[in-house]
């Protein structure tokens, strides 16, 4: 699986991102594979550094910048790693690639090309490093430009991932893709307060406010809400007293087809609904993390009796 965040181009199908638990109230965290809206974690770590072997021979190269790159133990090659992967520096990251990635990608040149698949990185931070039979396993926290649209479905602002590093020749390497990978994801408690918010302008009959709260601007032109368009327009019509319940996990959605259809079937894993329930009407609000913060993507009906 290609990263980091290594998810194809819908990153976070959250393909490293378990099964969710939900929070039983508005105030509860939920966790997204055993991390959700946790702090930051990652321990301080003991240098390693294992005795030196005989100089590998360096392996062919396709240009005079595809040479290997040193580093002395197995956390330093990792931060390198990422950090010549977050400047684009492909020529250091191929540089530090293990035996199995160089045969995965013979070339600088494919090793770049590969690189337009993987999701940006903005920052590197390093913890934690154990080991993992022969190798080492390294824990990193990734920022990436946070985003949903549906072309690259979510892309959480931060992602927790393990790395793994081997001595090879003498010389730390890395394996091109992480062993595991998993999106730090803004507690469900915000989840209420974002609709609450948006509820709120739609009384007013404010949908230019209302727009404010939506991921409508990072979504599909022309389009600001999905899901069935006329329950938006209710709470304008509807006055009275509006109630926000407590978050439950996409995969209750009575019409999840549209949100499936622009951000794949990863969306069950990220999304939420949120029940509001006016003075005779009562429907759901659809909403995503974007970075820190929820926003709206748009409605759901209630399931009909038979």
């Amino acid at each position: 699986m290609p990263s980091p965040f290594p998810l194809p181009a819908r990153l976070v199908r959250v393909a490293a991102v378990g099964a969710l638990g939900l929070a039983v109230g508005v105030g509860a965290t939920v966790a997204v594979a055993g991390l959700r809206g946790q702090p930051d974690t990652v321990a301080s770590v003991q240098r390693l550094d294992l005795p030196g072997q005989a100089a590998e021979a360096a392996p062919r190269p396709d240009d005079g910048t595809a040479r290997p790159v040193a580093a002395g133990t197995a956390r330093a090659a990792v931060e390198r790693f990422l950090k010549a992967v977050a400047r684009e520096d492909h020529a250091t990251s191929y540089g530090l690639l293990d035996h199995a990635g160089r045969k995965r990608y013979p070339s600088l040149a494919r090793w770049t090309r590969a690189q337009a698949d993987r999701t940006a990185v903005s920052g590197v931070r390093v913890g934690a490093q154990r080991r993992a039979g022969g190798a080492v396993d390294v824990t990193v926290r990734l920022a990436h430009p946070a985003a949903i649209d549906p072309f690259a479905g979510l892309v959480p602002a931060r992602t927790v991932e393990v790395w793994r590093s081997r001595s090879e020749g003498g010389r730390w390497r890395v394996a091109a893709d992480p062993v595991s990978v998993r999106a730090d994801l803004p507690s469900d408690r915000g989840a209420p307060e974002a609709v609450t918010s948006w509820v709120q302008r739609l009384l007013a009959c404010d949908r230019q406010a209302a727009a404010g709260l939506q991921a409508g601007a990072g979504l599909q032109a022309g389009t600001d809400l999905y899901g069935p368009g006329d329950l938006a327009d209710v709470p304008c019509r509807e006055r009275g007293r509006w109630t926000v319940a407590a978050p439950q996990g996409f995969d209750a959605a009575v019409e999840p087809e549209a949100y499936v259809a622009a951000f794949g079937p990863e969306v069950n894993a990220w999304a939420r609904l949120v029940p509001v329930q006016g003075p005779r009407t009562r429907f759901s609000v659809v909403v995503g993390p974007l970075g820190d913060t929820w926003r709206v993507l748009g409605t759901d009906p209630v399931q009909t009796s038979r």
